[in-house]
């Protein structure tokens, strides 16, 4: 009986370690590319909200001066998301002065600050949409729109 109750711990132990992560979800990784009318959409966040059929919660990601990003995918920082159709919301803070802001800043830090990116495209209802392959790579999110900062 103990060794039979040891075998099956042990063998939900090694299922859990052998997962995709400590929730099970598989992820892919994404080499993300931020671009506006006017060029990459640099320090900005980005937020990917899995669709019908999409499993895990989403991801986020914060875009360098180049517009490029990676994602996490869950509460345990797993890197990647998984595969399926997300509809994406950017955000990026301007300061009062027109100056892009760094991507971990906040509204708190900068009274006078305000979003860059137009709606609907900073909004969770935005229409833009994209699709994150089985094999992950390389995505590229195009907003039809001019960005405001400098």
């Amino acid at each position: 009986m103990v060794t039979r109750i040891a075998g099956l711990v042990c063998g939900t132990l090694l299922s859990v370690i052998v997962g995709c992560g400590g929730d099970g979800v598989t992820r892919v990784g994404i080499e993300g590319e931020l671009l506006a009318q006017n060029g990459p959409v640099r320090n900005a966040t980005v937020q990917l909200i899995p669709q019908a059929g999409t499993e895990g919660e989403g991801a986020i990601g914060l875009a360098d001066e180049g517009g490029k990003f990676t994602v996490i995918s869950s509460r345990n920082r797993d890197a990647g998301l998984p595969p399926g159709r997300y509809r994406v919301r950017v955000s990026q803070l301007i300061d009062g002065d027109g100056s892009v802001l760094s991507a971990e800043a906040t509204q708190a830090e900068y009274p006078f600050s305000r979003e860059g990116v137009p709606p609907p495209y900073s909004s969770p209802d935005s229409p833009l949409e994209i699709s994150v392959p089985e094999q992950g790579g390389k995505v590229i999110i195009e907003l039809p729109v001019q960005t405001l900062g400098k």
